[in-house]
């Protein structure tokens, strides 16, 4: 069973239920922990994702 998106674990905020209207309201300090974990995470991945098979063909 693949896994969805509720079974991936992160401490980063979940802004899935936030309208963009409430998001500029907030205070940028509100995201910001948040924020650098996100760029930590862009500039020093603890993995990388790459397939080298054959593609499927149909």
């Amino acid at each position: 069973m693949e896994p969805s998106l509720a079974d991936v674990e992160s401490s980063l905020v979940d802004l899935a239920g936030v309208s963009l209207e409430t998001l500029r309201s907030l205070d940028g300090r509100t995201l910001a922990a948040s924020l650098e974990q996100l760029r930590q995470g862009i500039d020093h991945p603890l993995a990388s994702v790459s397939d080298f098979g054959t593609p499927e063909r149909t």
